[in-house]
């Protein structure tokens, strides 16, 4: 970490704002690598190892047994082939998945246009891709993430810095409970990451992310998965059980309405990479010519006017699934 992160923390056990008061033990040209945080108000001490601060007080079992089961995968994540090189490559890996985070990241960045200097909290930075992408960008990233563990976890970014990527700082804390000052932040970036919360720890998560941002400050929720009423999948089951995942599958109205009670403003986005919208031909059921040829000139319509994707997307996200979660969430400028 660097000094400067010290006036963005705040001690997650008695929750003051200033006070932290850095003890470097050992340092390189880019940051300290080892020391400890102290608080001078409650007293509490926090290590930080590898340049990463542990700021990760008091977790529930789930969250430790979550940050476990992160470390066997990444011992899964070696096994099947996965190294450094691949590690930084993404998100450019050639799957569904990383597809999918690519076209997000592409067009946060084309729509949003951050300014360099202005601040961004990654939460669940896990792999570091993200943070990386941002900080090259000219962003100040914070990554937050509930593991430190290389490959899956926030000690990976010292592979990006190796490989001459921009600096970023790194936090172990909890999405709910987030030890970050109060409007400390522009933008929260949010990749496939709330459904790791129940629907008690969903609700402060908006708030506490709501806390962090300055007004004016966007929360940019991108590819996360929802439950709906004609696909409905009522939880990762097996997927998940081997490394204790703490995943939950929720309908959009609950996203919607946990931010709106934070307080923000919201509104939903096109999924980057979902064939409508990305205006690619797709195979349509076997029919007759004319039958075909009406559903693709009906397509095509619809995406041409703005009332037709936008309803399309409503279609998409409350009934039909097949598509993702994505929103900006506004902290209005008074707020």
């Amino acid at each position: 970490m660097r000094e400067s992160l010290l006036g963005q923390i705040r001690c997650p056990r008695c929750r003051a704002e200033s006070g932290l008061e850095l003890a470097p033990a050992r340092c390189d040209a880019r940051e300290v690598r080892e020391g400890e945080l102290r608080c001078a108000g409650c007293g509490a001490a926090y290590a930080i190892r590898n340049g990463v601060v542990d700021l990760l007080h008091a977790p529930p079992d789930f969250v430790v047994r979550e940050a476990a089961g992160l470390a066997r995968f990444a011992e899964r994540m070696r096994a099947d082939g996965w190294d450094r090189e691949r590690i930084l490559a993404l998100p450019h890996e050639p799957s569904d998945y990383w597809f999918g985070q690519a076209r997000a990241m592409e067009a946060v960045l084309a729509s949003v246009a951050p300014r360099p200097g202005e601040r961004v909290l990654d939460v669940g930075a896990n792999t570091c891709w993200a943070s990386n992408m941002l900080a090259e960008a000219g962003l100040e990233v914070v990554a937050l993430d509930i593991a430190a563990v290389q490959m899956q976890g926030l000690e990976t970014a010292d592979w990006f810095f190796e490989a001459g990527g921009a600096h970023f700082e790194r936090v172990l804390g909890l999405m709910f409970d987030v030890p970050l000052a109060s409007e400390s932040m522009d933008y929260v970036f949010c990749a496939q990451v709330l459904h790791h919360n129940d629907s008690s720890t969903l609700a402060r998560t908006f708030e506490e992310l709501y806390r962090v941002l300055r007004p004016g400050g966007r929360l940019l929720v991108v590819n996360e998965q929802l439950k709906f009423p004609l696909e409905r999948k009522l939880d990762h089951g097996a997927e998940v059980e081997e490394y204790e995942g703490y995943e939950h599958v929720h309908f959009l109205h609950r996203y919607w309405l946990d931010a709106r009670r934070a307080g923000f403003e919201v509104r939903l986005t096109e999924p980057a990479d979902h064939h409508f919208f990305r205006g690619e031909h797709y195979v349509l059921a076997p029919e007759t010519p004319t039958v075909t040829t009406l559903k693709r000139t009906g397509v095509q319509l619809a995406r041409r006017s703005r009332l037709g994707r936008r309803l399309y997307l409503a279609y998409r996200t409350l009934l039909a699934g097949g598509v993702s979660l994505n929103m900006v969430c506004t902290k209005p400028a008074d707020g």
